[in-house]
């Protein structure tokens, strides 16, 4: 029996159709960033003798990583929603679940991919060409100094928003998405900063010692349980909500405008 909701082989096929249609800003794009590590070790000879430190190209690979990441769905499906120019994407012969996963598969590894081979692989190569000018891979900072599970699930948070603000968003996207987040977290600060000083009237804090150490990363995800302090619960329960319940919020309402969408 042909299963008609998913089917990895049209899966797939949307997956490269994305490249297809994306073929030429995906080139252009790759060749910037081989041309990156390539500028600053030329910059850096001119003017020093010696190319960029490792941290200086660490960190710009992870920056690029992180922004890429970020702006993936305005990338490759900014025109999704379009009244006209989105009709193409509704018509393929596809289900909305084989779509919404193409893209999420899409977003999630190919740009950031990109950064890691185009600017990581370069810079590696310039690093083994050139030993007198430069020394150490950026490639290595980036895996071994920057990515940890915390920073991953901040950025997959930050993905899922993005995602969904694409969706929800027809014109002015980039504008009304960033105007979302700025408006989003003071509402959010409010609220938080609000609780803390109504909390600290009915003198929740007052039996809580003032030198108390609290690091969450030392637990779990789930290590709350059975723990006593209310501040770690807190920040359990808060963390727990913001990795795990919002992203998937954000995936089940982006799913649910792709299947809605009317034109």
């Amino acid at each position: 029996m042909n299963n008609y909701t998913f089917q990895f082989k049209r899966t797939g096929k949307l997956i490269g159709r994305t490249f297809q249609q994306n073929a030429t800003t995906i080139r252009n794009t790759a060749l910037v960033l081989a041309a990156i590590p390539i500028f600053f070790l030329l910059l850096g000879t001119l003017t020093s003798g010696e190319g960029a430190s490792l941290g200086v190209r660490g960190e710009i690979l992870t920056i690029l990583v992180g922004v890429f990441f970020v702006i993936s769905p305005f990338f490759f499906y900014k025109l999704y929603n379009h009244p006209k120019k989105g009709l193409p994407e509704v018509m393929l012969p596809a289900s909305v679940l084989e779509k919404f996963v193409a893209m999420q598969v899409t977003c999630i590894i190919v740009l950031p991919l990109m950064a890691i081979l185009f600017f990581g692989g370069v810079d590696a190569l310039l690093t083994a060409l050139f030993p007198r000018h430069q020394s150490g891979y950026a490639i290595a900072y980036f895996f071994n100094d920057k990515v940890t599970e915390e920073a991953f699930l901040i950025m997959f948070l930050t993905l899922q928003a993005v995602f969904f603000c694409n969706l929800l968003f027809v014109r002015g996207k980039v504008f009304k998405t960033i105007a979302s987040f700025v408006v989003v977290n003071m509402l959010l600060s409010i609220v938080l900063v609000s609780s803390i000083m109504f909390l600290e009237s009915l003198g929740f804090f007052d039996e809580i010692s003032d030198d108390v150490h609290i690091n969450l990363n030392e637990y779990d995800l789930f290590g709350f349980f059975g723990e006593e302090n209310p501040l770690v619960v807190s920040g359990f329960l808060l963390k727990l909500f913001m990795t795990v319940v919002l992203p998937i919020i954000f995936m089940i309402g982006s799913y649910r405008l792709m299947k809605t969408k009317r034109y």
